[in-house]
Parts: structure tokens; C-alpha cells; sequence
């Protein structure tokens, strides 16, 4: 990355602290089950400082600190489910509820747009977390206004699951939840070809 910011780092501060408001629904939900997830997190990960990118990022090492920022969120929101379900095996159903209502929201910003497939991908690609830009998580293979297709090239999210004893498939459980509620709000459909392959087709 550059050493000086640029509308790349804005792009991934910005899906940073989208992952983070996902946190801190997560922190709510603990508090009805008796869980201190936030300070919990706050003294493993540290504290996620509302505040704008200039004033806080480290100008000589703008790499670095943005690979922090990413860890801290994948971190707090792994443990954040992980110990969720711990808490309660059936609260399954309020975690993808509260993903499924989170894609729906960015749902209702695009639809004035009436966005195509190839809008829609770029729409989650904005939001979605996928590691630092350089990781190149996601490969598009096919693509049309009507239908889009990546695969996940790598998984970039399972060495924080991993370290907590969390299972990275509750990840893609609840992505799938986010996805769904985005995609079934513009008129298209998701389908799971495979383990790693996604397909956005209009209904």
C-alpha cells in the first residue's frame, strides 16, 4: 500500500468499521445473556476508537496499522460468536436474524439505484470484510448484468477463528445470512455451487 492515504485505505477503514457495528450488535446481544463481550474484547483486542482515519492512523506505517484494525475486528467478532453460542447452542437464529436484517439494510440504500449483478457484487465487496487488498480473497469468473459468479480464493478469516477455538463454519453461515438478506431485497438469489463458489442470478 501507499504511504500516503488514499482512497484504497478509506475503502477498507470504511469495511473495517462496518464489521465493527456488526460487533457491536454482537455486544448487545451478550448483555441479554449475561456475556461482558465488549469489555471482554476491549481488554484482548483493545478498544475500536470512533474517530476519523486522519486522526488516528499511523502515517509511516499505514499498512501496518490497517492489518491491526483488521485483526482486532476479526478477532472481537469471532470471539463475540463463539461465546454466544457457548452461552446459548440455540441462539443460532437470532445471529443470522441479525445478519440477514444487516444485509437487508444496505438493501434498501441501493434499491433506488436499481442495481444489476455486477452492482450488487461491488456493493458487497464495499461491506464485506475480506482481509487487506492485497489478500485478493475473491475471484470473479463470470459476470453479466443478470448473473455474477466469484470464488473464494482463500480464506483469510479462519486463523482468528482458529486461535479462539471457534469453527470458521459459523463464519460462512452467518455470511451466507448477510448475503441472502441483501441479494433477496434487489431481486436476485444466492446459490452455493460448491463449498467455495458463489452465484448472485436475478430472479
Amino acid at each position: 500500500m501507499s504511504a500516503f492515504l488514499g482512497p484504497i485505505h478509506y475503502w477498507l477503514y470504511n469495511k473495517i468499521k462496518r464489521q465493527q457495528e456488526l460487533v457491536e450488535e454482537l455486544f448487545l446481544l451478550g448483555n441479554e445473556y449475561g456475556l461482558s463481550l465488549e469489555q471482554e474484547c476491549r481488554t484482548l483486542y483493545g478498544n475500536f476508537e470512533k474517530k476519523s482515519l486522519e486522526e488516528m492512523i499511523d502515517h509511516h506505517n499505514i499498512h501496518g496499522w490497517l492489518q491491526e484494525r483488521v485483526s482486532q475486528v476479526e478477532y472481537s467478532y469471532a470471539y463475540c460468536i463463539t461465546n454466544l453460542i457457548k452461552a446459548n447452542s440455540g441462539i443460532g437464529a437470532r445471529l443470522e436474524t441479525i445478519h440477514k436484517t444487516s444485509g437487508n439494510k444496505l438493501a434498501f440504500r441501493l434499491k433506488d439505484k436499481n442495481p444489476n449483478a455486477i452492482m450488487i457484487f461491488k456493493a458487497i465487496s464495499d461491506n464485506l470484510l475480506d482481509g487487506m487488498p492485497c489478500d485478493h480473497a475473491n475471484i470473479v469468473t463470470e459476470q453479466s448484468e443478470d448473473e455474477i459468479v466469484w470464488q473464494r480464493d482463500r480464506c483469510v478469516h479462519s486463523r482468528y477463528w482458529d486461535e479462539i477455538d471457534g469453527d470458521v463454519k459459523v463464519y460462512y453461515e452467518l455470511r451466507d445470512a448477510w448475503l441472502n438478506g441483501l441479494v433477496d431485497e434487489l431481486g436476485f438469489s444466492l446459490e452455493r455451487p460448491d463449498e467455495k463458489t458463489y452465484r448472485i442470478k436475478r430472479m
